[in-house]
């Protein structure tokens, strides 16, 4: 009975004991929930505000590991760029070789550009002189007696046939024909272009000459054609020359030939139709 009265007052003693134990029990559960939404709240303002990648990679920075691979990718990374380096100035130094040797053609073109300008400067500043000579020396003449003019378009035909063709052409056509009609007809072989019976004359000559012959009196230019009837070379040329001219003063130089000579010349003419 006594024992049992002991056992009751130890029990009612220690409830309150009891009681304490389970408010503080309470209390650090409470405690450590609050520490860890406290520390969860404190770090997701505090990402927000220093940038929480940031924080993440410093973080991760600190570990052994993170130090390790970081230094690795650095060596590659910069291998890389060393390498990407070192092709761009490969191909920097290539393109500079081309640009120089560019260059040095550049200024040899323009060496060659500046050399031919000054020849056809020079060339043009001779023509244009020549062709003031000619016109001038034309003038001369077409104010001269026809027999005088003559000889000296004979004298000019020796030295220079081109010049003296150049100087014929300056001469209005009435009063060139009068002088062409005083050269002898062995003279005006040479203005047909011709020095001997093996030379040959091409299209141009026969146009130039064509252009002389419509200025001549068509007397002295059938006479002119049947001299040169004999040999071949020179008949040849002048049927390309009749050939050449307008139907009206081909017909008139022929009518002026002798009937055998025209009628040589008209078959060939008929022949080339």
């Amino acid at each position: 009975m006594a024992e049992t009265k002991i056992a009751e007052v130890l029990s009612a003693e220690n409830k309150p004991k009891k009681k304490e134990k389970k408010k503080r029990k309470g209390f650090l559960i409470f405690l450590i929930v609050f520490l860890i939404l406290a520390g969860l709240s404190f770090a997701t303002v505090y990402f927000n505000l220093f940038d929480a990648k940031n924080v993440l990679d410093g973080l991760i920075k600190k570990t052994p590991f993170a130090k390790s691979t970081n230094k690795t990718q650095n060596i590659n990374l910069r291998e890389v760029y060393e390498k990407q380096i070192a092709e761009l100035q490969k191909q920097k130094e290539g393109l500079q070789s081309k640009l120089s040797l560019l260059e040095k053609q550049n200024a040899n073109l323009q060496k060659q550009i500046e050399d031919l300008t000054v020849k056809i400067t020079n060339l043009t500043s001779k023509q244009q002189d020549a062709q003031n000579k000619t016109k001038y020396f034309a003038s001369l003449l077409q104010n001269m007696d026809a027999k005088k003019a003559a000889k000296i378009i004979e004298n000019l035909l020796d030295a220079d046939v081109k010049v003296a063709n150049s100087v014929l052409e300056a001469i209005p056509s009435e009063t060139a024909s009068e002088i062409l009609s005083n050269i002898a007809p062995e003279k005006t072989i040479k203005i047909l272009g011709i020095s001997n019976s093996n030379q040959k004359t091409n299209s141009e000559d026969i146009s130039i000459l064509t252009d002389i012959y419509k200025k001549i009196d068509p007397k002295i230019a059938a006479s002119i054609f049947e001299n040169m009837m004999s040999d071949n070379t020179k008949y040849n040329l002048v049927i390309n020359i009749l050939k050449s001219l307008d139907t009206k003063t081909s017909s008139q130089i022929i009518s002026n030939m002798s009937a055998e000579s025209a009628a040589k010349v008209t078959s060939s003419l008929s022949a080339l139709k």
